[in-house]
């Protein structure tokens, strides 16, 4: 398969070495950003996320994890959903058949299922989805692929099983709500134990909404009540801990909107506690590609 072509950021997140790493290790974590709004159904800046989260990243300690940061795929205004979809993946199809862990940074959230849908294609597959919404729009006709229907998405991918939401509150416009057998939604801690115990790879996707505006103003649909920065960050370090995480991925950081870069350090932050808590579990746990 031919190398996903992914441009060079000007530094890695939390400093790590920028591009290809020279022997790709089974295990590490590889950094992907998508700097996409091609998902936004309003409010645009969120293809700017993942350059504001490697720079408040630069503040922070470096986390116990290791990994290399590969770079942006390639977002080109005159290019269609599929296309980036379709970049998404190999991008990530690549990294995890090198027995890599990918970290995506968007990006708007409709990236999530570009991201997925490549893991997805090893195995069995839970999914933990950190947002205010429900993200379960009816999909549409015209095939477009965007942040409210993402979820609903995912759910009809081959080998997904379980879904836990947390973080919701409250619908907005075109939202909807549904029964679902294997979904869960809970409004925040303490993260229920059968979802601990799981022996099931694990996909966690973190919609910085999740937050309260307070501490995460910058992003498209923002909803008072949130998460606050402590428990998220302790939700993601005993998730990375006790299941085996197959990827991850941050998004809807707008730094268009942002106070004193207070959502993209808030990002930052909580994709360290997810890495301090993958680098307390053993690393043979965290299930890779080729060993599904």
């Amino acid at each position: 398969m031919t190398r996903p072509r992914l441009q060079l950021p000007p530094h890695g997140l939390f400093d790590w070495a920028a591009g290809e790493a020279p022997a790709r290790r089974k295990g590490n974590i590889e950094v992907i950003g998508v700097p996409s709004d091609f998902g936004n159904a309003y409010v645009s800046g969120a293809r700017l996320g993942p350059a504001a989260i490697r720079a408040s990243s630069l503040g922070l300690p470096q986390p116990a994890a290791g990994g290399i940061d590969r770079g942006d795929v390639e977002v080109f205004d005159d290019a269609d959903w599929a296309q980036i979809i379709e970049r998404v993946r190999a991008a990530v199809v690549d990294t995890a058949e090198a027995g890599a862990l990918p970290l995506v940074l968007g990006g708007d959230h409709a990236v999530s299922y570009a991201a997925v849908a490549a893991l997805d294609q090893a195995g069995p597959l839970d999914i933990v989805w950190f947002d205010a919404h429900t993200d379960f729009c009816p999909l549409t006709d015209t095939g477009w692929h965007n942040h409210k229907q993402v979820l609903r998405r995912i759910a009809g991918l081959g080998h997904v099983g379980r879904m836990l939401v947390i973080g919701h509150r409250g619908l907005t416009y075109f939202d909807e709500t549904q029964q679902w057998a294997n979904l869960d939604v809970i409004g925040g801690g303490p993260l229920p134990e059968s979802w601990l115990r799981s022996e099931r790879p694990l996909y966690v996707s973190v919609d910085i909404d999740s937050l309260d505006p307070c501490i995460a103003p910058g992003t498209g649909h923002p909803v008072p009540g949130g998460l606050g920065l402590p428990a998220l960050c302790d939700m993601l370090r005993t998730l990375a801990r006790e299941r085996r995480v197959m990827g991850a991925d941050v998004m809807e950081v707008n730094p268009l909107l942002d106070h004193g870069e207070m959502t993209s350090l808030a990002a930052a932050t909580a994709l360290a506690a997810l890495l301090d808590g993958m680098a307390a579990r053993s690393p043979a746990a965290h299930r890779t590609f080729e060993g599904a």
